[in-house]
């Protein structure tokens, strides 16, 4: 069995480029037909790609079960099944809706926002503005949406592989969206020049990167977290909001932007304390969407080594389906 393992990984390695060049070829012409159909037929397609992927697709949706029931530790396993199928179908639905993103955007329901207000009064503060973020409902449809209305600069990894990266960037650019990629030798000073230039500067801190991280509760055990957008607001003293995102029982979306303080204070552990402020909001909403947070990404796969916090106490997880009022 190690030996037909092996085998097979090699395989993979070997083909992996021109499997990957189909899969683009595929994602880019499955976009182009799903954003040529009704709104409600496109979303429903994307969501039987969803529920599609969630059977094929076994590490992933191993992980995700492995991971909801490690953070909603009160869920018997049914429920825990159910997010993550609907989990998956939400997935779906956010890619028809990346595809469908030019006729959405003609529709200014389809996305309500709350607390514009507060981002626009921060930006006439002069030091530019910090947005953060996570992988939580349709990010990509919230920053899309957020460009109409302000100047954005979005932090973000470079994929591996130029096809995904360029369908990426293809998508962000006609949404109006500025690219700062963090792995750029140039990045810290994009940012500070992009901040300079009175733009609202977004970057996503719920995924455990390679870059540099501080160790703060998530979900009731330590995540190693990127300190990046404490950092920033800290020494740029640029203020600081919180944006989020997410489906509306009747359809369409509600973004939310709320400000948040940064601390005076700027010693030892001010990073830490206010990544962790941050990383509460992030949790925060997830417990009220649960299915909307991407449960496959490894999110505590250092924690083992460094070691972790006891359960939080018990808050309540809506179970799929029940919505809260906004």
């Amino acid at each position: 069995m190690p030996r037909r393992r092996s085998l097979w990984r090699r395989f993979r390695r070997a083909t992996r480029a021109p499997r990957n060049a189909a899969i683009a070829a595929s994602i880019w012409r499955l976009t182009r037909l799903l954003g040529a159909l009704p709104v409600p037929v496109a979303l429903g397609i994307g969501a039987g790609l969803g529920a599609g992927a969630h059977r094929l697709l076994g590490r992933p949706r191993r992980l995700a079960r492995r991971h909801v029931a490690l953070a909603l530790p009160t869920l018997s396993p049914p429920e825990v099944h159910a997010i993550v199928r609907a989990c998956f179908r939400h997935a779906g639905m956010s890619f028809a809706e990346l595809a469908l993103f030019p006729r959405l955007a003609r529709d200014a329901g389809y996305v309500t926002i709350e607390g514009l207000e507060v981002a626009h009064a921060a930006l006439r503060e002069g030091r530019g503005l910090i947005a953060v973020t996570g992988h939580l409902g349709n990010w990509e449809l919230l920053a899309a949406t957020l460009a109409r209305h302000v100047p954005l600069t979005v932090v973000a990894r470079r994929v591996n592989d130029a096809r995904f990266q360029a369908l990426i960037l293809r998508f962000r650019q006609a949404a109006g969206i500025e690219v700062v990629l963090r792995d750029d030798h140039h990045f810290q000073g994009a940012v500070r020049e992009a901040l300079s230039r009175h733009r609202v500067v977004a970057l996503l801190i719920d995924q455990d990167t390679r870059g540099a991280g501080v160790w703060v509760p998530f979900l009731g055990r330590l995540a190693r977290t990127p300190p990046g957008a404490a950092m920033l607001a800290l020494r740029a003293r640029a203020p600081l909001v919180t944006a989020f995102i997410a489906r509306r029982p009747e359809g369409g979306h509600h973004a939310r932007i709320a400000r948040v303080d940064v601390p005076a204070d700027r010693g030892a552990g001010a990073v830490t304390a206010l990544t962790a402020v941050l990383t509460a909001a992030i949790e925060a909403q997830l417990r009220r969407y649960p299915v909307e947070w991407v449960w496959w990404h490894e999110r505590w796969r250092r924690g083992a080594e460094e070691g972790t916090l006891p359960l939080l106490p018990h808050r309540r997880v809506l179970a799929v389906g029940d919505h809260e009022d906004q």
